[in-house]
């Protein structure tokens, strides 16, 4: 305050010069500056001090991993129904999407034709029959004349060779008559096992044939299902080597899985992975997997889609939470602290990624202490005061 007195005195003296006036309210203006400056550095100083943060100390653990697959759903025994001839539908004997029972009629095709076609054949048989009898008669009469001396060696071959004739004639007319039955018995389709019937692409009246792009309907049997679904080449060898294994070796020693349906709800019995494909698709490089599942709950039907819930153990590694962690151009850090001090540190982290937690494959290890929550508000090289 004496400063500003003083300042208003020289203000007054008529003999001060004006540019001297200017030069001391600047000097002043100045020292206000520096003042305000570091008690403001002293405020932020505080702040920093009073900084508290969450700390974890890092422990190797085990950890289980879930990864969530889109599968398609197949039954595992599923029936495709064609006609094995051609005709018209004359009777549907069952309603679509009913359950059915093996060998039970499904579609009956017009059997008027090959009724004919059989009785045709019958009548071939019974007269290739008759026409071998009398081969027969012929040859023994001609065999006793040979023997008496009245006819000679030709004719008896002749009669030999007629004979062979109707033994091949009736051979042929018992295969047509075989073949007609068969073709009467495929009039009637039945299914080809336990099941449950599709819808039938076909109506009563309508003309189908074996040739025909679109099946008659097909049979599944829901008990039991296979979903299949993809995984990439790395991730395989990674569970390989997670369960120190041969690829051809990890369904014998992956654990069991889950399927869910797309609304949520849990197939309540698990699965197992039973096959991995031999071949890595070129397209997408991808292996393809089946798991296998008992349907007891008749969620699923042949055709439809799920999720795979695959669950896998780490042993011995290290878990972080995701907010201990902060992004720059996509590569994960964390901040350790060392002697109350905030460092920077690059980490590596598993492919896999829950929302709520990180996999450390490198960049820390046991006995490491790091901030646990809020990376994103902490600078490097600042003191941390540790939260209680």
């Amino acid at each position: 305050m004496t400063m500003f007195f003083h300042i208003f005195a020289l203000k007054n003296d008529k003999k001060m010069s004006k540019k001297l006036w200017i030069s001391i309210c600047l000097l002043v203006g100045l020292l206000l500056a520096v003042g305000l400056f570091y008690s403001l550095m002293d405020d932020e100083d505080d702040e920093e001090q009073d900084e508290e943060y969450r700390t974890l100390t890092i422990k190797l653990q085990d950890y289980t991993v879930t990864r969530e697959l889109t599968a398609k759903i197949e039954t595992e025994n599923p029936a495709v129904i064609r006609p094995q001839i051609s005709g018209k539908i004359t009777k549907i004997c069952v309603e679509e999407g009913a359950r059915v029972k093996k060998g039970q009629p499904l579609i009956i095709i017009d059997q008027a034709p090959y009724q004919a076609a059989v009785r045709n054949a019958e009548a071939k048989v019974a007269s290739a029959k008759a026409q071998l009898a009398t081969a027969r008669q012929n040859l023994e009469g001609k065999e006793e004349l040979y023997r008496q001396h009245v006819v000679g060696e030709f004719d008896l071959n002749k009669a030999r060779n007629t004979k062979a004739e109707a033994e091949g004639a009736l051979a042929e007319a018992q295969a047509d008559l075989e073949t007609a039955r068969n073709e009467l018995s495929y009039t009637v389709i039945t299914s080809p096992s336990d099941g449950v019937l599709s819808m039938i692409e076909y109506r009563l009246g309508e003309l189908v044939d074996p040739s025909m792009e679109t099946e008659l309907t097909n049979v599944t049997d829901p008990q039991r299902l296979f979903a299949y679904f993809s995984m990439s080449e790395k991730t395989i060898h990674n569970l390989a080597d997670i369960y120190n294994c041969r690829v051809s070796d990890l369904p014998s020693v992956l654990p069991e899985v889950s399927l869910v349906t797309y609304w949520g709800k849990e197939l309540s019995q698990k699965g197992r992975i039973t096959a991995i494909s031999g071949n890595v698709d070129e397209s997408t490089g991808s292996f393809v997997i089946r798991a296998s599942f008992e349907n007891s709950e008749d969620l699923f039907r042949n055709g439809g889609n799920g999720t795979i819930i695959l669950p896998y153990e780490l042993k011995n590694t290290i878990v972080i939470p995701q907010e201990a962690t902060y992004d720059i151009l996509n590569k994960q850090f964390v901040y350790k602290v060392v002697d109350g001090v905030a460092k920077a540190c690059e980490i590596k982290v598993f492919r896999y990624d829950d929302g709520k937690d990180y996999v450390v494959t490198e960049g820390l290890k046991p006995g490491d202490v790091i901030i646990a929550e809020g990376a994103g508000m902490v600078k490097d090289g600042m003191r941390v005061k540790v939260k209680k």
